[in-house]
């Protein structure tokens, strides 16, 4: 309001003469933008009508008094003043409602601004939370483009992979590390939400048991794939391990079971003999009840046994994947021979065939001929184990050579609790006997191969297409 007075003041006393309604322009320029729209129209009102009031065309003499009083009539003002009172009200408060719209603009444009700043150090925080979390992790992170091939990878999955802290990783392609993502990546899926459990090979050749959390999603620059990928292997070996200890543990305890029933049989039996025995030795006796007594017990036996028999040929029938199977056997084992000092060579082919044999117990019977290579390597400046897989006439063949002193006592291999077993074996000799019967029950066999220098375990397996009838055997 003082600009205003001050500008009225100047055309009033100063330059009566002159037209300089302009200047009321100014402050509604300064004003407008913290001003509402009736204020607005108020202050366009009160600067038209002093510019009217002292426009030259109203008189161009300085007036005072009276006159002055008369001058701010109206209705005394010369022809035309109200049109050009209401053009100048109009041209003011349109000049101010475009000042305040303008500002009103500009504050919002602010507040966009500031806060598309605050969003952008939220969304780089993030994205450092997000680089520290992947960097720190454990687990092996990947993106790959749609090539199938490496954008992003933090440390962990260089290590998981086996590439050094300066080997470039990004721009590799994924499929000799991880086939089953280069896969995902070929058939163009949308969004897959998915995890799966699969072979994965380092660069050294290692293989292990990868299980691996994977999604898709489209980028700006095409399909993108995101993975999070676990090695189970150690899992996997802790796992067998304990399986097959407590396989042991249990064989120990059945056959302990059997071999206490048959000793009381056996007992009877040899007591029964010993009476008939001596009532026959004298002078025309005769013992039919001993010799009855003698024959339920034989009969007892027999009865035992069968039922053995009956119970191991009752068992499912099977299929397992041999490749597959040789696989897991790789994960499993070849840690744990590495850290003895023990290179391993495999002799196989891609295309084994299906066999007939349970997977697990097939895995068991694998782990433990390694596990008895690795115990015999350890007394020998030669450390080899050779695994070789073929098929052999109608049957496949997987053996397991190793470059130890050998067996001094093939005989004894596959008899429980043979003399010697417990110094040597953690399963007091069961381990032989127990895959071998394992591999019987489902009409294969376990052998051993007399060798020049070592030891070899060949296993025998039947293909599906040749199954054969698994009999149980007696000895």
């Amino acid at each position: 309001m003082f600009l205003i007075a001050v500008i009225a003041l100047l055309d009033w006393w100063v330059l009566p003469s002159a037209s300089i309604g302009f200047l009321y322009l100014i402050p509604i320029l300064l004003s407008a933008a913290a001003l509402n729209s009736r204020q607005i129209l108020a202050m366009a009102v009160l600067c038209g009508y002093l510019r009217e009031v002292f426009d030259p065309l109203q008189g161009a003499d300085r007036v005072m008094g009276w006159q002055l009083i008369h001058r701010l009539d109206p209705s005394t003002w010369v022809a035309g003043s109200a049109g050009r009172l209401v053009v100048s009200i109009s041209g003011f408060a349109m000049t101010g409602f475009f000042v305040a719209e303008l500002n009103h603009r500009r504050r919002r444009l602010r507040a966009h601004l500031e806060e598309r700043e605050e969003q952008t150090r939220l969304r780089r925080e993030a994205e450092r939370q997000l680089q520290i979390l992947s960097e720190t992790s454990p687990l092996a992170i990947l993106t790959l483009d749609e090539d199938g091939r490496v954008l992003v990878a933090n440390d962990s999955a260089r290590q998981l992979l086996g590439f050094g802290p300066d080997e470039p990783i990004e721009g590799q392609a994924v499929e000799p590390y991880l086939p089953i993502l280069a896969r995902m990546m070929q058939r163009r899926p949308g969004n897959l939400r998915t995890n799966v459990e699969c072979r994965g090979q380092r660069r050294n050749g290692e293989v292990f048991l990868a299980h691996v959390w994977l999604s898709t999603f489209q980028a700006s620059h095409g399909l993108r794939l995101a993975a999070v990928v676990w090695d189970a292997s150690e899992n996997v070996r802790d796992r067998e391990g304990a399986g097959f200890d407590s396989m042991m543990a249990t064989s120990r305890v059945l056959i302990a079971a059997f071999s206490h029933e048959i000793r009381n049989l056996a007992s009877a039996a040899s007591s029964a003999y010993t009476a008939c025995a001596a009532a026959l030795s004298e002078p025309g006796a005769s013992a039919p009840e001993r010799y009855h007594a003698l024959g339920t017990l034989i009969e007892a036996l027999e009865k035992l046994a069968s039922s053995g028999l009956r119970a191991a040929a009752s068992r499912e029938r099977a299929v397992a994947d041999l490749g597959t199977v040789l696989d897991e056997t790789r994960i499993v084992i070849e840690p744990g021979l590495h850290e003895a000092g023990v290179d391993v060579v495999w002799e196989t082919t891609p295309d084994l065939p299906l066999v007939q044999c349970d997977q697990h117990s097939l895995l068991q019977v694998f782990v433990n001929l390694a596990r008895n290579s690795q115990e015999a390597l350890k007394r020998s400046n030669r450390r080899q184990l050779y695994i070789s897989a073929a098929s052999e006439s109608d049957l496949v063949v997987v053996r397991f050579r190793d470059t130890g002193p050998g067996v001094a006592h093939p005989d004894d291999l596959f008899r429980p609790f043979h003399h010697g077993a417990q110094a040597n074996s953690h399963s007091f000799g069961l381990g032989l006997y127990v895959s071998r019967a394992i591999l019987r029950s489902y009409g294969g066999s376990l052998r051993y191969e007399p060798q020049p220098a070592g030891s070899c375990f060949a296993v025998e397996l039947w293909p599906v297409e040749d199954r054969v009838e698994a009999a149980p055997s007696e000895d």
